[in-house]
């Protein structure tokens, strides 16, 4: 079998494509070779796209004896020690398309830094809260705020403020090595620097959650899943944004101080997100 990898070729009427609006697009590829190398075809194979569909990776494989009057077959003596061998094999590699590992992140939105092998998935809310500022709202007909004049009560639906936000969430596929207490050092804190699009101070690293997910890994099939949950606050008042360490007083938004233990230092430690995903 010249020019083989590992000795497998691929047989006539392979690479068969079908598709649906539920996977996109299936495409299943045959391959025949020897059986002793049939597992270093797979790892090789596994983790590679498609060579002309390259947005279509490997997600199932079918390792199946090679039968017919050319082939051996070795059957075991105790079938509970060991099980029945074959001297040739026949792959089937079925390559689909994961949508949100492909997916172009909308415009405003920027794809972070992440570690090869990974994908990240974004889901976003938009919402907001209402804020109430005593002694910041009017009335039109008395600007001046006159007390012999009508002014808003204190529980006057005047004084409350609508604060847009957004909660961001990104989800960290297939993460084998995770770095936890990375995370952990992260979380209650903002981004110094733009990050998911977004200005320094106006992201808040709430929260991230953990699950198991399997992957196509013939040697250690379960990686990490990590859902981490971001709150973005942005308020633009004459082309200057204010995020979480700025608060509307009555005479505009102010940055908070709070006394840390070691000193004043704003409500939110600053700390960069850059390399969260690496």
């Amino acid at each position: 079998m010249a020019n083989t990898l590992f000795g497998y070729v691929e047989v006539s009427g392979s690479n068969t494509v079908s598709y649906d609006a539920t996977s996109i697009a299936r495409i299943d590829r045959v391959f025949v070779g020897p059986a002793a190398t049939w597992h270093l075809f797979v790892r090789y194979i596994a983790n590679r796209p498609h060579p002309v569909a390259r947005w279509a990776y490997p997600i199932a494989l079918q390792i199946s004896p090679l039968l017919g009057e050319a082939t051996k077959s070795i059957t075991p003596r105790d079938p509970g020690r060991s099980v029945i061998g074959y001297d040739a094999a026949r792959i089937q590699v079925t390559y689909g398309v994961n949508g949100q590992a492909i997916a172009i992140w909308p415009q405003g939105i920027d794809l972070p830094p992440r570690r090869p092998g990974t994908w990240l998935e974004l889901k976003l809310e938009s919402g907001g809260e209402f804020m109430f500022v005593e002694g910041a709202a009017k009335w039109a007909d008395n600007p001046n705020g006159y007390p012999d004049e009508p002014v808003p009560g204190p529980t006057s639906a005047a004084a409350r403020y609508y604060v847009p936000q957004q909660k961001i969430t990104v989800v960290w596929h297939n993460v084998l090595i995770l770095r936890a207490k990375e995370l952990d050092k992260m979380v209650g804190k903002v981004n110094s620097h733009p990050f998911l699009g977004k200005p320094p101070e106006t992201l808040l690293f709430e929260s991230y959650n953990l699950a198991m997910e399997n992957t196509l890994d013939l040697d250690f099939p379960v990686r990490w899943a990590v859902t981490c949950n971001f709150i973005y606050r942005g308020i633009v008042v004459g082309g200057h944004v204010y995020g979480w360490n700025h608060e509307l007083r009555h005479d505009g938004w102010k940055e908070v101080i709070v006394e840390t233990g070691s000193g004043p230092g704003k409500r939110y430690e600053p700390t960069s997100f850059k390399w969260m995903f690496m």
